[in-house]
């Protein structure tokens, strides 16, 4: 199998590409990622010099890179996003123009074939939890800020592309992902960097809010399930 992994040089992408070469070490790997905010090829050190895995700087809004190379795989799985809440509440224009318009090119690419496309999408679409203990995939999707707007009009695209198309397309949908290897912006590796260094360590609001988390080798796993397992056109929690 050959599969294409955009955004692979981020913390979950690296991670699952690490992971998957470890298991199954005949398929080959191509990563197209812009090296943007949040992407270390260092994550990748130990796999560069694999035979099964390439690396290329390029962009998923960039269409005529994009064609060809999907054009040659088996297989899509775009962990390609900008996802910093903040950030998109400062500057919404890159997770506009990353996360709904680079999959908008994807899936031109692919509705035309019968290639499985693998979205990594988050449970940010739902919005706050508020009194809701938790969410299941057929709840209501309420997104609350440009981040998880782009994210969640991602998935109706994909979705309707499914509807006209025939694409063959799977979304998951993950809570907060954690372990070695993530952008130090996020709040367990900033909580834990700002202790060590005995540096005042931010609240987010009142300090109040509960968080979801999901380990990142737990998170891949199920991914990889889902490439073998699930059921075209579905979310998954």
């Amino acid at each position: 199998m050959k599969i294409l992994v955009t955004g692979g040089a981020g913390f979950i992408g690296s991670t699952f590409i690490k992971f998957h070469l470890q298991k199954n070490p005949t398929h080959k790997i191509i990563n197209l990622d812009n090296l943007s905010i949040g992407s270390n090829l260092k994550n990748l050190d130990s796999i560069q010099k694999n035979s099964n895995y390439q690396f290329i700087k390029d962009d998923i809004k960039n269409f005529s890179k994009l064609k060809p190379l999907i054009d040659d795989v088996d297989l899509v799985i775009n962990f390609a996003a900008e996802t910093h809440v903040d950030r998109s509440i400062a500057n919404p224009t890159p997770f506009i123009e990353t996360n709904i318009l680079g999959t908008f090119n994807i899936l031109e690419t692919l509705r035309k074939s019968d290639k499985l496309f693998l979205h990594i999408s988050t449970d940010e679409v739902y919005g706050d939890a508020e009194d809701q203990k938790s969410f299941n995939e057929h709840d209501k999707i309420n997104p609350g800020n440009p981040y998880s707007a782009s994210k969640a009009s991602a998935e109706i695209l994909i979705n309707s592309y499914v509807k006209t198309y025939g694409i063959k397309s799977i979304i998951s949908r993950c809570s907060n992902n954690f372990g070695p290897f993530q952008f130090p912006e996020k709040l367990i590796p900033k909580t834990i960097i700002r202790a060590l260094k005995n540096l005042s360590i931010p609240l987010y609001g009142s300090g109040n809010q509960i968080r979801s988390w999901i380990y990142v080798l737990d998170h891949v796993t199920a991914l990889v399930s889902l490439i073998s397992q699930g059921k075209f056109g579905e979310t998954y929690n």
